[in-house]
């Protein structure tokens, strides 16, 4: 999110590159739609004698709060505000879109299938800042839907009011919720020790359930950052999905340690053109 400073996009644009490519002169030509040309394609579908690959769109957030004009060059790809969020899970609710679970992606994933839930869709929070309590929680409950929500530990409780308390992530799980880690200290795992790595990410999944009593089994990665070596150590701590960022939305049953997603940003064609590709 925008709290973690200038740091998490030098090390984001480093391993994905720059999402604010040169844009076409068409206004319709969005920054999402341009870094997609430009750095992305679309994962293949498995062959048939394989689990077919299935279509979920997975919505990865950061901070939903007020734009405050001029804070920060990064309002419009890691902030939006609540009114488009709201926007945002009208548009799901009138063109029949059904919210799901990580836990939910996995399970269609292994069985090649969508059916019987109606155009699923996942949205994921990172972070795990207040204002996403705040002000996506409510608006989730007005609309009957659900996220996960990512969080980090080691902020949670320490004083620092950008970030979620206990009680507020607590709230969250109780009221339909899935709570996942984000690790210990939101560390570049590349940059990382093997046993570092291991305890950020298994002592995580322990501090966290630990305080909301409920299994935690799913990971989103630390700048989107992984490895077959780091997904193994994810798998081998009982999580059962991981959530990395590179884009798209077809998801294989070989993909649950590095399920792909896309960033919202501030403009409302971005969602729409995502959740239907």
């Amino acid at each position: 999110g925008v709290f973690l400073g200038a740091g998490y996009f030098m090390v984001f644009y480093k391993n994905f590159g720059d999402p604010r490519v040169a844009l076409e002169a068409s206004t319709d030509f969005t920054y999402t739609q341009a870094f997609l040309q430009n750095n992305s394609a679309e994962k293949p579908v498995l062959s048939t004698a394989e689990v077919p690959a299935v279509k979920i769109p997975i919505i990865i957030y950061h901070s939903v709060r007020p734009h405050i004009p001029g804070e920060s060059i990064m309002q419009d790809r890691f902030d939006i505000t609540p009114e488009l969020f709201e926007e945002q899970l009208i548009y799901l609710r009138d063109h029949k879109y059904t919210t799901i679970s990580m836990d939910e992606v996995a399970r269609d994933t292994k069985e090649g299938t969508t059916t019987p839930t109606q155009k699923p869709v996942a949205l994921t929070f990172d972070d795990g800042l207040v204002n996403q309590y705040q002000y996506a929680f409510p608006l989730l409950k007005k609309y009957g839907m659900t996220a996960t929500f990512y969080v980090y530990t080691n902020p949670i409780n320490r004083g620092n009011k950008r970030y979620l308390s206990w009680d507020e992530v607590r709230e969250m799980s109780t009221t339909g919720m899935t709570i996942g880690s984000h690790s210990l200290s939101h560390s570049l795992f590349k940059n990382s020790t093997p046993a570092d790595i291991k305890k950020e990410i298994s002592e995580s999944k322990k501090v966290i359930e630990d305080n909301i009593k409920k299994p935690v089994t799913d990971f989103a990665q630390p700048f989107g950052y992984t490895s077959p070596e780091i997904e193994t150590v994810i798998k081998e701590a009982g999580y059962t999905t991981a959530r990395g960022i590179p884009w798209g939305t077809l998801h294989s049953s070989k993909d649950l340690f590095h399920l792909s997603g896309y960033f919202t940003s501030d403009n409302f064609k971005d969602f729409v053109r995502i959740v239907g590709k």
